[in-house]
């Protein structure tokens, strides 16, 4: 074995490292957590040290590995990273951070939200960034802090993301990757550039932001002393990664053949490639750039694994097993507000329906439903709204859900599609290998579970779908009036 690739994922909760080989072969794996703190009530903030301390730990244990289990040690040509998307990090001109990430499930910027709507129009937002302006958007936050910390906002700083910022402290650069960028409300995905016009609606100037690199293109050389810390060779090059959902998704083979991926991290996304450019008429589907060189994706993120780990720990007994599994309770999955499709900043957690005969594990089994009925609003928006992407004709599920061996067959019944589990969960770190690499070849071989739609159980999951939307379009009054009195 002559190199090896290092894929780096820096997610919301933890870093992880892939060792793959040549042949596509994965060599080593290490992760690492850290914490996400809640200093203010829908704060959720992030200190940026963890990333690199946890970026360190996990390179050196791989790097272990590597020379524990290979004689002789195969080199490490290369690193690329996965990070998450629309984290923001302020720093100074030397990239020293002057506050904590403010983390894109960050909700401080809910006034900034309407006044950046009212001022521009939701129009505006969609056309210059390819996707509907949220309270949750970095550009919110950036305005928050112009208000709230202006001596911060006054000095000039450098408006980074989590992949710029660690290229800077990696090889010195200020470069983040162009799916990244275009993750963020500061840039258009069709024209693969920063939009003037958002960042004179910020007061922004262009030379505060990073330059994007394409997936795959080499950013530099990792110095001696940076190359020493992590236990890596000096000189290794650091090649444009991508942001999560993005590396997920190149990592699980998604392709403008029908072949859609559903991410489920912390918050799940329904990721579908389009061969080309693509323009919602109801603005509110969001576009990225993919990690293939020049393509375009619908990214349509929505509650996921928060509010499945929010249910382990609140509900006592939450794995119990069901008993009502027709008169099932519905849950309405919203805990963070709605995302995608419709954007219902609003919006909230529900559970509807609920009997003595229910038990925790009714709850549990209403919650994964939800998500799969969540999962399917998300498909028919993007199938009915946008004829460019084609038929999705089968879905593969990456992330911690995939390991269940009731989930994947719930949401093959509630999309009535193959759902295809791989048993190479991390594609984030896979994809960011593969980019390190610099190819498309080594995808993995195993094709690990396919779940095929149960006739009986997706009739039933159809009747309950119905009722869900129901309840959904019910509860929505309620939230808006609970906004306004508030």
């Amino acid at each position: 074995m002559a190199s090896v690739y290092l894929g780096v994922d820096i997610g919301t909760t933890s870093a992880k490292c892939m060792a793959v080989s040549e042949k596509g072969e994965q060599v080593a794996f290490a992760q690492q957590a850290y914490p996400l703190t809640h200093p203010r009530q829908g704060w959720a903030e992030q200190d940026t040290e963890d990333y690199w301390r946890a970026l360190v730990s996990v390179v050196r244990e791989c790097t272990r590995t590597l020379e524990r289990d290979f004689k002789p040690c195969p080199s490490i040509a290369a690193l690329a990273m996965s990070t998450q998307g629309d984290t923001l990090i302020v720093t100074d001109e030397s990239g020293l951070p002057l506050l904590p990430a403010i983390t894109w499930m960050d909700g401080r910027g809910e006034a900034e939200f309407d006044e950046l709507l009212s001022e521009a129009g939701a129009s505006f937002w969609y056309r210059e960034t390819g996707s509907p302006l949220n309270a949750l958007s970095s550009a919110c936050k950036i305005r928050w802090l112009q208000r709230n910390v202006p001596e911060i906002a006054k000095s000039r700083p450098r408006y980074c993301y989590v992949a710029d910022y660690l290229a800077k402290r990696l090889c010195g650069e200020f470069v983040t990757d162009t799916p990244s960028a275009s993750w963020t409300p500061l840039f258009t995905p069709s024209t693969r550039r920063y939009s003037e016009a958002v960042l004179e609606a910020l007061g922004i100037d262009r030379d505060r932001l990073s330059d994007a690199a394409e997936s795959g293109q080499i950013i530099g050389d990792i110095p001696p002393e940076v190359a020493r810390e992590l236990g890596l060779r000096p000189g290794t090059k650091l090649v444009a990664g991508a942001f999560d959902q993005a590396a997920a998704a190149y990592g699980a083979g998604a392709s403008a053949d029908g072949t859609g991926v559903l991410s489920c991290g912390t918050a799940w996304v329904l990721y579908v490639v389009s061969g080309g450019e693509v323009v919602d008429p109801n603005e509110r589907l969001c576009t990225c750039c993919h990690a293939a060189p020049g393509t375009t994706a619908l990214v349509l993120p929505f509650s996921g694994g928060s509010t499945y780990d929010w249910l382990n720990r609140t509900v006592r007994d939450a794995g119990g097993e069901p008993r009502a599994e027709v008169d099932s309770p519905i849950f309405i999955p919203h805990l963070y507000g709605g995302l995608s499709p419709d954007w219902r900043a609003e919006s909230r957690g529900s559970l509807i329906g609920l009997t003595l005969a229910h038990t925790a594990g009714d709850v549990r089994l209403a919650l994964m439903r939800g998500l799969a009925y969540e999962t399917r609003r998300n498909l028919e928006a993007a199938t009915c709204t946008l004829r460019s992407v084609g038929q999705v004709r089968r879905i593969r599920m990456v992330g911690g859900a995939g390991k269940s061996a009731t989930w994947p067959q719930i949401i093959a019944n509630v999309l009535r599609l193959p759902v295809e589990v791989s048993e190479c969960v991390e594609s984030a770190c896979f994809g960011a290998a593969m980019l390190a690499a610099g190819t498309t070849e080594f995808r993995t071989r195993d094709e690990g579970r396919t779940f095929y739609p149960d006739g009986p159980g997706a009739e039933v999951e159809d009747r309950l779908y119905a009722r869900y939307l129901q309840a959904y379009s019910a509860m929505l009054p309620l939230y808006s009036s609970e906004r306004t009195n508030h």
